[in-house]
């Protein structure tokens, strides 16, 4: 089975760590000589998910997406491990671990490393001015200034919306999107090209369903854990 399409490149996470600067305020100094400080913009804290990786109803591996905050930026830690067995004996192995920051909802960061049975591909991305700036398989690469990687859990990137790039290539994806409103509120995402996916959200816009169709036609699918 393809590691691509059996977890997108929307799996992957470690990332370059970006520490915000601290804000001053242009005002009188207190009593003390101190100038206060501005308090800068807290992002609202986000429920982790924490997914069971099943094929033909087996559990093979597991993805979880952890968030933590630094100051005014959103850290987002995806962790992907796929070891589906063969009496009992491991037969195929693919970690994907990338990070990614973001800031306001505005992308700033990603690191990304894959381990495909022993063979290592590592990107990582940074927003610059007037680009992403991109390193990976490929070598340096810069991408629109808007471009975003494939992070599943950011269904506002979807349809369209900005330039898609592979967590384990660097390179901008050539995907379809479909979107269907649900029940209650919610809403269903149909991606295909590079990746043949179908994904769900609620009314609040969490994460709550996908699959994935593989290169040998099974369907990989998640269930909560």
């Amino acid at each position: 089975m393809h590691p691509r399409r059996l977890l997108p490149k929307l799996f992957a996470p470690t990332l370059t760590a970006l520490l915000p600067g601290t804000a001053r305020a242009q005002q009188p100094r207190s009593g003390r000589g101190e100038v206060p400080a501005i308090p800068q913009a807290v992002p609202p804290m986000r429920a982790d998910y924490r997914w069971r990786v099943m094929r033909n109803g087996s559990e093979i591996g597991s993805h979880s997406v952890t968030f933590s905050q630094r100051g005014a930026e959103l850290i987002a830690i995806s962790d992907v491990s796929i070891m589906p067995k063969l009496l009992g004996v491991v037969v195929y192995r693919f970690e994907h671990r990338y990070t990614e920051v973001t800031r306001a909802g505005g992308f700033v960061a990603v690191q990304s490393r894959q381990n495909r049975n022993g063979s290592i591909v590592e990107v990582s991305a940074e927003a610059a001015p007037g680009r992403v700036a991109i390193r990976g398989p490929e070598g340096a690469l810069n991408l629109p200034a808007n471009a975003a990687p494939l992070s599943w859990w950011e269904p506002q990137r979807f349809g369209g919306a900005v330039p898609i790039f592979g967590t384990t290539t660097g390179r901008l994806m050539d995907l379809r999107w479909s979107r269907l409103a649900l029940p209650g509120g919610g809403v269903q995402w149909r991606c295909q090209g590079e990746v043949d996916a179908t994904l769900a959200y609620d009314m609040h816009g969490q994460w709550v369903a996908y699959s994935v169709i593989g290169d040998d036609g099974s369907t990989v699918s998640y269930t909560a854990s």
